[in-house]
């Protein structure tokens, strides 16, 4: 995602920057002035640069979870539809030929829970 001088850029900003004030304290006050100028400058278009990548990397994975979401709650929904459709071939047929024994016939009982993705 960075480019290599991007990179590169911003190191040797930093490195400016940082060895600005012992360029002024060895006496060269113009130089040191000058090593933190353009360090700084190049160090915040590096920083620039960074913001911006993390700034599309986080819109990608907003959209990637938004989009999750929507498939796990569509497969959900195909649980669910599985679940009643099984349930409704379960069931027997009341034919009006057959006598009741009295027996007792037992239910399913299923839960379908909703599922949340965050």
């Amino acid at each position: 995602m960075f480019e290599l001088e991007t990179v590169l850029a911003f190191g040797v900003g930093a490195g400016l920057v940082a060895l600005a004030p012992m360029v002024r304290r060895l006496g060269n006050p113009q130089l040191g002035d000058s090593m933190s100028n353009v360090g700084r400058t190049m160090a915040k278009g590096g920083i620039k640069v960074g913001v911006t990548v993390a700034g599309a990397a986080g819109t990608a994975a907003r959209s990637v979870a938004r989009h999750a979401a929507e498939a796990v709650e569509s497969f959900g929904d195909l649980v669910a539809e599985a679940r009643t459709e099984l349930d409704d071939a379960d069931q027997p047929q009341a034919s009006p030929a057959k006598k009741s024994t009295g027996a007792r016939t037992s239910k399913k009982t299923v839960t379908v829970t909703d599922i949340t993705v965050e």
